[in-house]
């Protein structure tokens, strides 16, 4: 008995919908974290009571991972914005991660710092309220 010549597969309109739905979502859908982190070496410092973390980050945007449409702030950029924003007198620990958030066609490249804020010495006219409440 001889084969049956091969049919052609179709697809009904719905189906190749679907087919389409299923690959954008997949590639879409699909993303990947890379993570590397340097920490700065400083003195072995002690943090006083009033010491808190701080964390400060900055994305970019990148295509097909070769076209920078922008770049996360510099790692001094970071640090100065940290200072400004969170009042510190002085920073220590610090430590910078950077990862990107891979897709297909786009990536986002994030960088963060996590450091030590030590506040500025206050006066004794001035009120402390942060330390209300805690141990002698």
């Amino acid at each position: 008995m001889p084969l049956a010549p091969r049919q052609k597969l179709r697809y009904s309109g719905r189906a190749m919908a679907r087919w389409w739905i299923l690959l954008v979502l997949a590639v879409f859908g699909s993303g990947c974290t890379l993570h590397y982190s340097k920490q700065a070496l400083t003195e072995a410092v002690e943090p006083s009571r009033e010491a808190t973390f701080i964390s400060e980050e900055d994305s970019g945007l990148s295509l097909l991972s070769v076209f920078q449409v922008s770049e996360p702030d510099h790692f001094a950029v970071l640090l100065a914005r940290a200072k400004r924003r969170y009042r510190c007198a002085r920073m220590h620990s610090v430590q910078l991660d950077f990862y990107a958030e891979i897709w297909l066609i786009v990536s986002f490249p994030i960088a963060r710092i996590t450091a030590v804020c030590e506040p500025p010495a206050m006066t004794p006219t001035e009120t402390n309220t942060s330390s209300v409440g805690a141990l002698p």
